[in-house]
């Protein structure tokens, strides 16, 4: 017979009972599945070897394994079971930094690193962390020193390497852009700023240099901008932009050599219209500046000599002429020891100009409007053997002075040399053949024969 049972037997059965029931009832902890990663930035806190044979080393392992599969909870207990295990187990403070993170207690998760980097400065997995906090803080200059803190730790991390990759060209982007917004609204001060602050982090772009050459150039300070454009031509040697750049820079300074020698380079490079005129421009400058002192002060003469004449002729037409196949040996007895005895034989040998029946050329003789007309049509003619539709328009014109008439021996040269828009008409439609010819008129006439004779 069974015994009645009292009510405090009642109660501990049902107390029983209803513990069993409850501990049963406990779901178990989620298995965590192969291979998942929630974090893939994250670095596993490895255990040096010193602490490899502890027994809290599979307690990290596991706390770790929680964690990547999102189990925030399950993996700050297991860390935290292995620090009152061990409470100098930095892995375990390491990867409840870690926790930290993925949680978004970013100030917490930078004071566990922090104190572990204080007492083991070579810790990478503690640098990772770091970074990474600090990137999700919006701290992203901070964050790239803590990336290559860890690669000083461990240069293997070929992930950190992609990091450090992606934030530097991510902050130079941005340094660029906003450089160029301040060029823009021409706040160079703030651009070179900001050309500066990209070049800390990328200290090998030629575009960054580049940039801040031109900066430089707009404030004034040509050595600086220069020192950045060559610095940014050795660094990309193939920039014809940049040589271009350099070339200018150059030519302000006077240095007429180094313009040469980058607009060239530029010119090799990429050859198109603008950069062959600024070569053939300095290249001009420097044949002026090597020219005799005499030339350099033809633009002032109020009146010029067949030597000046033939000077100009040869200097800017020597080419032309030397191309044009007129070379007639002869025979000058009273230039040898002058001046412009080069560009002199080069006009005589053409027949651009006469010697005369006693062999001399009479260098010093002054050149009136009849003399220059003379030498103009002989260049004519040559340019119009080269091509004769132009030529045609130049001959077949008569024009009408009042001061010659046709039958008179100069009037073609003079006729040919307006139609073609060499020399002009003077007051009253005079050609005037007698009057003598400036410096600056005699340039101008011959400037305007090259360009017909260009092709």
């Amino acid at each position: 017979m069974i015994q009645k049972l009292s009510r405090r037997d009642r109660l501990f059965i049902l107390l029983v009972v209803g513990v069993t029931w409850t501990v049963g009832c406990v779901p178990p902890p989620t298995p965590i599945a192969p291979g998942v990663t929630q974090f893939p930035n994250f670095l596993f806190p490895r255990v040096p070897e010193s602490m490899v044979d502890l027994p809290v080393v599979s307690e990290h392992i596991e706390a770790w394994r929680r964690l990547q599969a999102g189990d925030l909870s399950s993996a700050t207990a297991g860390f935290s079971e292995v620090l009152s295990g061990n409470g100098m187990f930095y892995p375990a403070e390491t990867g409840l930094g870690y926790v930290d993170i993925a949680a978004r207690r970013l100030d917490d998760a930078l004071e566990r690193f922090d104190s572990v980097l204080e007492d083991v400065p070579g810790y990478a997995p503690a640098w990772v962390g770091r970074g990474e906090a600090l990137l999700a803080s919006g701290r992203e200059a901070e964050a790239m020193s803590a990336y290559e803190s860890a690669l000083i730790a461990d240069s293997l991390l070929s992930d950190v390497r992609r990091r450090i990759q992606v934030l530097r060209f991510r902050s130079v982007r941005v340094a660029l852009e906003m450089a160029r917004a301040a060029e823009q609204a021409e706040r160079y001060g703030e651009a070179r700023r900001a050309y500066e602050e990209a070049l800390t982090i990328a200290p090998d772009s030629g575009v960054l240099y580049r940039g801040l050459a031109l900066v430089e150039r707009r404030l004034g300070e040509l050595g600086l901008a220069l020192e950045y454009v060559m610095r940014a031509n050795d660094l990309e040697p193939d920039d014809a932009a940049g040589l271009v750049l350099q070339g200018d820079i150059h030519e302000t300074l006077g240095d007429l050599e180094g313009a040469e020698t980058a607009f060239s380079r530029a010119v090799r490079i990429e050859p198109t219209p603008n950069r062959q005129a600024n070569l053939d421009r300095v290249r001009g400058r420097l044949a002026a500046m090597r020219l005799p002192p005499e030339y350099r002060a033809i633009p002032n003469s109020l009146q010029i000599t067949r030597a000046e004449l033939a000077s100009i002729v040869g200097v800017n037409l020597g080419r032309f002429l030397e191309a044009s196949g007129q070379n007639e040996a002869v025979l000058i007895t009273d230039t040898r020891a002058h001046w412009a005895y080069q560009w002199i034989l080069v006009v005589a040998e053409s027949g651009i100009m006469e010697v005369f029946p006693n062999h001399t050329f009479q260098p010093e003789n002054i050149v009136d409007r009849g003399g220059l007309a003379q030498v103009v049509s002989q260049v004519l003619t040559l340019i119009a053997s080269r091509d004769p539709v132009s030529g045609q328009k130049w001959q077949a014109v008569r024009e009408q002075f009042t001061d010659i008439n046709s039958q008179h021996l100069q009037y073609r040269a003079a006729s040919m040399a307006v139609a073609a828009g060499v020399l002009s008409v003077l007051e009253g439609n005079r050609f005037g053949l007698t009057d003598t010819v400036t410096g600056l008129e005699a340039l101008a006439a011959v400037e305007q024969l090259e360009r017909l004779a260009s092709p």
